[in-house]
């Protein structure tokens, strides 16, 4: 199928990535302020990989069309007869190698079919849901990638040790290993999961000159306690 893209960011970026791999052509790709006639008029798919609180409006200004129009956002619903698919996945920076193959691609709107040939052709897994299920799905989504860099911006703040970063991400990678091979409470570790009053004390007054951080600890390690069984 031929695909127009509309945008230049990490989204636009996968899926141009994607579509070379696989062999199927790429009709153009506009940015800003660049005409988009052209593009709706030879495309089968017009990608609009713009940002979220942008798609509406960059939608709405594309003339008519027999192009099927989807984005890859996880939080707004299709748009004009569309469909969105959104990529499961921390999508690299625009240049660096990416690649949607065996990605969870998450499917709501029409064309279930053109979305299904999309997630075959690349070698993804799909999935679909309810366009009224959407914002809590993107939530779990950011909890599950961008909140999980935050953490382990403050993991590297906290442990202090230079030229320690890629030992940080092998701890994360570890506890990502153990919760995905758990349901159970062996899940978790630590001090919350044990049930170790002292420790978690030392650590909250350990960051008694960062508050926010001691409430974020707070919440977590309440979170564990209640969860581990």
């Amino acid at each position: 199928m031929k695909l127009g893209i509309i945008g230049n960011g990490r989204a636009s970026w996968a899926f141009a990535s994607t579509w070379r791999r696989i062999g199927w052509p790429i009709t153009g790709i506009a940015t800003r302020g660049t005409p988009i006639e052209k593009l709706a008029n030879s495309s089968d798919l017009l990608l609009v990989a713009v940002s979220d609180r942008a798609i509406e409006e960059v939608v709405a200004a594309i003339p008519e069309t027999n192009a099927i129009i989807f984005h890859p956002s996880g939080v707004l619903p299709a748009l004009r007869g569309g469909f969105s698919l959104h990529p499961l996945k921390s999508l690299p920076p625009v240049g660096e190698p990416s690649d949607l193959q065996d990605t969870l691609l998450v499917f709501e709107g029409a064309h279930r079919d053109v979305a299904q040939q999309i997630a075959t052709a690349s070698g993804a897994r799909s999935a679909e849901i309810a366009a009224s299920a959407k914002p809590r799905y993107h939530a779990g989504a950011v909890f599950g990638s961008n909140y999980v860099a935050a953490l382990l911006d403050i993991a590297e703040e906290l442990i202090g040790i230079e030229g320690s970063r890629e030992d940080i991400a092998a701890l994360a990678r570890s506890a990502i290993d153990n919760w995905s091979a758990h349901r159970d409470a062996r899940r978790f570790t630590g001090p919350a999961a044990r049930g170790d009053v002292a420790v978690i004390e030392r650590h909250l007054a350990a960051l008694r000159d960062q508050p926010e951080l001691a409430e974020l600890y707070r919440l977590l390690a309440a979170r564990i306690v209640a969860t581990a069984k």
